[in-house]
């Protein structure tokens, strides 16, 4: 069975001076995923070294489709 499982993810919110538009650009030393939107926000207030450079981000939430097995979804083997 496949579930959708939600992670997020931060990105930086910096000002592209090409197309004089704001953009949303990856952020270096940030962990790949985290389980919440509270745990990604939590970890962007307490790693100033990373966030210096982006003072104003995003949390976005990233769906991965997961293959998951649960016993009762089996038939009975008779």
């Amino acid at each position: 069975m496949y579930k959708l499982a939600t992670k997020y993810t931060l990105l930086g919110l910096r000002h592209d001076h090409d197309t004089n538009s704001m953009m949303l650009k990856p952020i270096t030393g940030v962990p790949q995923d985290f389980h919440s939107e509270t745990a990604a926000t939590d970890w962007a207030l307490s790693n100033h070294d990373e966030m210096r450079h982006h003072p104003d981000f995003v949390v976005m939430p990233v769906h991965h489709m997961v293959l998951t097995w649960d016993p009762e979804d089996e038939p009975p083997i008779r």
